[in-house]
């Protein structure tokens, strides 16, 4: 695969992964409607069913997220 395909990805996971930890942080909220709830849970299952089929550790990113949270609820 060429350098810039593999950068492409790479970034666009960043990406994924900075929306899943937002909308999972947002989903704590207990004053969210049905609606939007759901809206956040959609995005998350889209976005890691991104991340499961371009990269080869989706267990790995997982837990990236997991302490991307950790960090973004510690600020």
């Amino acid at each position: 695969m060429p350098d810039a395909t593999i950068e492409h990805i790479h970034a666009r996971a960043r990406t994924w992964r900075s929306e899943i930890v937002q909308a999972r942080i947002r989903l704590a909220d207990e004053d969210l409607t049905f609606t939007q709830r759901c809206e956040l849970e959609r995005l998350v299952d889209d976005r890691e069913l991104c991340l499961k089929m371009m990269l080869p550790d989706f267990p790995g990113q997982l837990e990236r997220i997991d302490r991307e949270i950790e960090h973004e609820l510690r600020r």
